[in-house]
């Protein structure tokens, strides 16, 4: 049989050893169901970020106060430390933000023990800003939101969310929820001014008396002979009335002015400009999270089940919803895959058993299952560590077309062998061996293209790890299957002809007929043409290539890096202008919340789809005049309209609201990611800063499809500047005790933190928010002198409106400003709009304004770290590959024939998507690698087969005619498994499946035009690589390529 040895090797010892065999495919079947069925399953791959956060609340503060007090105090600290890579600080009333960008080689904990000790050193903050508080951001992952909304008062509300609270995170397999929306508890102490000076009084001396009296403090203990005896002062206030007797001024008669006599107490909360509301309602919610190492489902289905408990036991008049589930498209998608592996599974069996003998086509499927489940196995080890989510779901979805590629070939060299030299343990370990060295080098080439896969930099490495580490485990296990296990099962298998196997035997045998009568008939004839006119062959070939490269130039087909996919969540924006009113920020929320509920009503009276566009609408206000909304919408199976256009409406019908600086409606694709063109310029110069934002804002608007123009440099809000009069000086009162009088006037003075349940709560003593709203509040305000006197703050100090800011960025110690638009994506692409920007306009820009620099926003950084590595790491795989490819074929020159084909197989790639309609994104570029290595590993064996072949005696061409005539079958049954493994996902019309359609068109298409490369091109290059090297005696036996 071909002088090749059956009775050694792996091959030969599992093919002889059954048993050995159905113990390893028994092992590896029980650790996949184990590993399976504890598989966390999460949204995304779970991963450590790289980021060290610090906070540091300067309440009362603008944002230059916050920068100079705060931010270049610790950015000063923490120069310094060498594994900080990038510092952005932010600035704005009342809060200073850092956040650190750590070398991801380093020991992140080091180093946020180095930060700390380094802030903790820092003695000059502010005395009113607060200790900054300094943690590594860790993963945790959005499950859903329960919102409570209806007929409470604001204390009975945060008192039943923080109920909620408490309830659901003693629901098994939750341990993360956060309350939201609520104010913070506070108890104000409004003294009027006329009190404080009948009195006498300052605002900070009635802090200090309430800080004086208002305590618990442990005083040690007495040791007595029965024991120790604790001693202990108890004397903290804790409610109004308790406050109320707190002693201001005590009389030599013995009376005492207490502070009820000169102030109101009120036991509230902060005071704030805010509002949230649900479904129009009053409202307040928490976020349940999964932890890094947890079952989002799981925690999902708890919270939901808590959900529908608490329903039944709020009081008429108060809702609860269950919303924002992202649990949802997890189960979606892995429902989308079972389904879509079964029907799959079916059409490669069906296609099987019409060439192939039905008990061969069987153990072939096997293989299927036994490499998913092989591939769970794996993930939960420790070295890989890879959850089920959305992203490894895209590996199992793209090797369900090629990992019986292996099997296909070693069972059909078996089935062939066994057909030819009789049934016999010989004859299927001698068909498995005859492919078994260029099978598995094939393969290894695929593992090859997706290793890089693993040795992405950056925080996202583990995206393209994910999804890498499923393919390489299913591609790994389907050697181990073809090689150890396939073969002694088709051992024991002996073709039936009887029965159900006699009706399945003829059609086998009608197909391999009507098979062989078109490969000899058709095929060889047409092959031999083209080798004859070879050159004319590869120029059409090149010629196509050039073509399917113009359909992309041409903009026929379109190359995107992230599609815009169907959403089932809008986001909108607005911020209106400095000195807007609580009714007139209302107003405009009234404007938002009316235009979308015309557009659902409109919608319903159109289609008659009672379910409507929208589920939930959260509207969320801060900052006095900022409201975000964020709308739920029916799934997109539900409605006809998509979130696209829908967003298009809602913008349209809001109009133009009175005193609005910034409306913006999108979907929420990238949440939290910022506008589609987005970039941040960076300089020392504030007014250079502004005036290349205004130009670049300008420049921006050009761009068709671009709108919603945004540039930070133009968020600005008036601000009272304090400033001393010469009679200030004369009476020995400075600057900083006119801030701080004033401070405490109309902010407040804290008098203490006191704990109350779970909550801290704040005591500030304050003027009456009746004589604190106005200028001339602050311009009759009297401050009190070193001897005690009054003065009018006219007379000691000035106060003029100059233009501040309402929001300060800083990266790496520089000012730095945001400048981006929305892209509407039937105009123009974003990846376009920014590279077009990038090669040409900024540099331009640069050079108009020395000192300038610029980055693109976002996680832009992280995942052009990503992107980056990846190309190099590809660039060094294709060495792998071909030294892959020239170690069985043992030349230098063959493997770049092989190789020189995989440009071609995105030919049929780029037809797919101009068929379907789609763009060329990031999920087809993972199809192609795919494809390229099917193309490999057809392509290895058919010149390994021509090199046997001519190794016997044969010419060139007879020998590439010979391996095409037996090598047909096996190829074109790899193709069509293939594109029938992914036909089900082609047809496709769920929302889950639109971002991996894509990749499943790349290689299912791809596959096609494949077939014709192997078959046809791989032979014409063969010989025209012969025609360079070989020798005249060598190729005499050729046909001469015709001119």
């Amino acid at each position: 049989m071909e002088n090749i040895d059956t009775q050694r090797g792996l091959i030969a010892w599992f093919a002889r050893n059954s048993v050995a065999a159905n113990l390893l495919m028994a092992l590896i079947l029980a650790t996949g169901i184990g590993a399976a069925l504890k598989l966390p399953k999460t949204v995304q791959p779970q991963f450590e970020t790289n980021t060290i956060q610090i906070t540091a609340p300067y309440p009362g503060a603008s944002p230059e106060e916050v920068e100079l007090g705060i931010i270049l105090k610790i950015e000063e600290a923490l120069k310094d430390i060498d594994d900080i890579e990038t510092l952005q600080a932010t600035a704005q009333e009342s809060l200073a933000t850092l956040s650190l960008d750590i070398n991801d080689k380093v020991d992140i904990n080091e180093v946020l023990d180095e930060v700390k000790s380094a802030v903790d050193g820092i003695a000059n903050l502010p005395e009113e800003s607060e200790k900054p508080v300094i943690n590594h951001l860790e993963f945790k992952e959005h499950a859903a939101n329960i919102q409570i909304w209806g007929n409470l008062s604001e204390r009975d509300m945060k008192s039943l969310i923080d109920q909620i609270k408490n309830e659901v995170l003693q629901e098994p397999g939750i341990r993360i929820a956060e309350a939201f929306g609520g104010r913070n508890y506070e108890v104000s102490v409004e003294v009027p001014e006329a009190n404080l000076l009948k009195y006498q009084l300052s605002l900070a001396e009635v802090a200090a008396a309430i800080r004086s009296s208002s305590l618990n403090l442990p005083g040690g203990a007495i040791k007595t002979d029965t024991g120790e005896i604790m001693l202990r002062t108890k004397g903290q206030a804790y409610r109004q009335h308790e406050f109320e007797r707190i002693p201001l001024i005590t009389y030599p008669d013995g009376t005492r002015l207490e502070l009820g006599d000169i102030a109101t107490i009120n036991d509230g909360f902060e005071e704030s400009s805010g509002f949230s509301l649900f479904n129009g309602g009053f409202s307040m919610g928490v976020t349940v999270y999964a932890a890094n190492d947890q079952d989002l489902l799981k925690v999902a289905d708890a919270a939901k089940a808590y959900v529908e408990r608490k329903k039944l036991e709020l009081p008429e008049g108060v809702n609860i919803a269950y919303w924002a589930d992202i649990s949802y498209y997890l189960e979606g998608r892995l429902g989308m895959m079972m389904k879509n592996l079964g029907m799959g599974a079916l059409l490669v069996f069906i296609i099987l058993t019409l060439f192939l003998d039905i008990k061969l086509a069987f153990w072939v499927m096997v293989g299927l299952p036994l490499c998913f489940l092989g591939t769970f196995a794996m993930m939960s080890t420790p070295m890989i560590d890879v959850s089920l989510n959305m992203i490894s779901l895209f590996g199992f979805i793209l090797v369900l077309g090629i990992v019986v590629d292996d099997a296909i070939i070693i069972g059909e060299s078996a089935g062939d062998f066994s057909q030819k030299y009789g049934h016999s343990t010989d004859a299927i370990i001698a068909g498995a061996k005859r492919v078994a060295t260029p099978a598995t080098f094939g393969v290894l080439t695929t593992i090859m293209a997706f290793l890089p896969t693993l040795f992405a930099d950056g925080v996202f490495a583990p995206f393209p790890a994910a999804f890498g580490w499923v393919v390489l485990c299913c591609l790994s296990f389907s050697l181990i299957e073809s090689k150890l296990i396939l073969p002694a099962h088709l051992v024991h298998s002996k073709p039936s002809t009887r029965g159900f196997f006699a009706l399945t035997d003829a059609l086998q045998r009608t197909c391999n007929r009507v098979l062989q009568a078109f490969v000899l008939g058709m095929y060889q004839p047409f092959l031999r043409a083209a080798i004859k006119n070879r050159y004319i062959t590869a120029s059409v070939f090149v010629a196509a290539m050039i073509l399917a490269g113009g359909l992309v130039a041409g903009g026929l087909v379109r190359l995107v890096m992230m599609p815009s996919l169907p959403n089932d969540f809008i986001q909108a924006k607005l911020e209106m202008s400095e000195g807007t009113t609580e009714a007139q920020l209302l107003d405009g929320y009234r404007a938002f919340n009316e235009a979308i509920i015309e557009v659902n009503s409109d919608y319903i009276a159109k289609t008659g789809n009672e379910e409507g566009l929208i589920k939930h609408i959260f509207a969320y206000a801060y900052g006095g005049r900022f409201v975000n909304f964020m709308a739920e919408l029916t799934k997109a199976e539900q409605r006809t309209m998509g979130s696209d256009e829908l967003s298009k409406q809602w913008r349209e019908k809001i109009g133009n609201i009175p005193g609005a600086r910034v409306i913006s409606v999108s979907t929420a694709q990238d949440m939290g990611g910022g506008q589609d063109v987005q970039f941040k310029l960076i300089s020392n110069s504030p007014q250079q800063l502004k005036a290349a934002a205004r130009d670049f804002a300008a420049y921006l608007e050009t761009y068709d499809g671009a709108y919603d123009v945004r540039n930070s440099a133009d968020a600005s809000q008036d601000e009272i500047v304090l400033s001393t009069k010469p009679m200030a000086e004369a009476l020995g009162i400075s600057l900083a005790d006119i801030a701080t009088q004033v401070r405490h006037a109309f902010y407040g003075a804290e008098a203490q933190r006191m704990q109350r349940g779970n909550d801290e709560v704040k005591v500030m003593a304050r003027l009456p928010k009746a004589e604190r709203e106005a200028i001339s509040d602050l311009e009759n305000l009297y401050l009190k002198t070193g001897d005690s006197n009054f003065v009018p703050f006219s007379v000691l100090a000035n106060a003029s409106i100059e233009p501040g800011y309402s929001k300060l960025t800083r990266i790496d110690g520089e000012r730095a400003v945001t400048v981006g638009a929305a892209v509407d994506r039937n105009y123009a692409e974003p990846d376009s709009i920014a590279g077009d920007l990038l090669a040409n306009y900024l540099p331009q820009l640069k050079q108009r304004y020395p000192g300038l620099d610029y980055q693109a926003d976002g996680m832009t950084e992280e995942s052009s770290k990503v992107f980056n590595s990846l190309f190099v790491g590809f660039a060094l795989a294709l060495f792998g590959i071909y030294a892959l490819l020239a170690v069985p074929l043992k030349s230098y020159l063959q493997p770049i024939i092989i190789m020189g084909v995989i440009p071609f197989g995105i030919i049929g790639a780029i037809i797919g998507h101009l068929v379907m309609g789609l763009p060329v994104d990031m999920m087809s570029f993972f199809g192609i690698i795919a494809l390229s290595g099917v193309v490999v590993n057809d392509s290895l064996i058919m010149v390994d087969f021509t090199n046997r072949a001519m190794a016997n005696g044969m010419s060139v061409v007879d020998a590439v005619v010979q391996s095409g005539t037996q090598r047909y079958r096996a190829i074109m049954l790899t193709s069509l498994t293939t594109f029938f493994g992914l036909a089900p996902m082609l047809m496709e019309t769920s929302v889950q499946a639109q971002f991996v359609i894509p990749m499943a068109v790349s290689l299912g298409f791809g596959i096609i035009f494949a077939t014709v490369i192997t078959l046809i091109l791989i032979p014409c290059l063969y010989v025209i690589l012969a025609d360079f090297t070989r020798r005249p005696s060598e190729t005499a036996h050729a046909e001469p390529a015709s001119a």
